[in-house]
């Protein structure tokens, strides 16, 4: 059966009031469905954070709170903003998954749908990573607890709340690390914001809104599909997904705004840090 996301929606006013108590640890293992009984069998409601019962946004907010003693702050909408609101509140969003991390799928990306999609990372072991989740149909039903594992390159992004344990940093996504000079690469897979004549901007690249310092040459960009292979027409549009082959030199840093100016293409533009690794 072909696997489908079902969306990850943001309710417009808090319905209901659960209290939920908070864990202080959890061991590095896969913890099972422990989603509340009365937001897992009730009809419609919706959690202390905002967001309907049994969508992804909704167990990754309660698992936070119950396993990683970390409450999300209201605000943070369907899945897909929540990679750039976390950046913008300061939180680290990088390739690099942790225990308890978030991880965070773009539309399109490892099977999200277009309001993107989120879970909670159980386990790591080398370069996979176990997820557990809510509302991804993979033939149990939709609006289910379900798990699954994967390449740690499958998403645009782990959000690095308060994990369990340090994530499997390589030294290479801390501030300090990049400096002018330095070779890096694009890890992972990114989506178009928006399209203009030769050019596109990227969300995900930017850390945030993008703006005229965020502008891509797409020449050597290569457009995939969700599962991160190159697709046939090669022709982005708003909303598809790309990656960014070979390396590149750091051409400037930008210690207030964590940016790296690099040129792709024939064009130099800024983008967010913990997009980059070194090679």
């Amino acid at each position: 059966m072909k696997k489908k996301l079902l969306y990850c929606l943001l309710p417009l006013a808090c319905l209901a009031t659960v209290s939920v108590s908070c864990g202080s640890s959890a061991q590095a293992a896969v913890l099972g469905d422990d989603y509340p009984s009365s937001w897992k069998y009730g009809g419609f409601g919706v959690d202390p954070w905002t967001m309907y019962w049994r969508q992804c946004t909704s167990f990754a907010a309660y698992r936070l709170s119950n396993t990683n003693g970390f409450t999300l702050p209201v605000g943070y909408g369907n899945a897909i903003t929540w990679g750039s609101i976390a950046r913008a509140n300061g939180h680290r969003v990088d390739m690099n998954p942790a225990v308890g991390s978030i991880a965070w799928f773009s539309a399109g990306v490892n099977g999200a749908g277009h309001m993107g999609h989120v879970a909670w990372v159980a386990e790591v072991h080398g370069d996979q990573v176990i997820i557990e989740e809510y509302n991804y149909d993979a033939g149990q039903g939709p609006e289910k607890y379900h798990k699954r594992s994967f390449h740690k390159s499958q998403v645009s992004g782990y959000i690095h709340f308060k994990d369990l344990e340090p994530g499997a940093q390589n030294g290479n996504s801390t501030n300090s690390s990049i400096k002018v000079g330095d070779t890096v690469r694009f890890s992972g897979t990114f989506r178009v914001t928006s399209v203009s004549g030769n050019t596109i901007t990227s969300q995900d690249l930017a850390g945030g809104t993008p703006t005229k310092h965020n502008i891509v040459d797409p020449g050597p960009v290569i457009e995939v599909d969700g599962q991160g292979n190159p697709t046939s027409d090669q022709y982005l549009n708003p909303g598809e997904t790309f990656t960014i082959p070979g390396n590149f030199k750091v051409l400037a840093i930008d210690p207030p705004s964590d940016g790296v100016l690099v040129q792709i293409g024939n064009r130099k533009t800024w983008v967010t840090q913990s997009v980059l690794e070194k090679v």
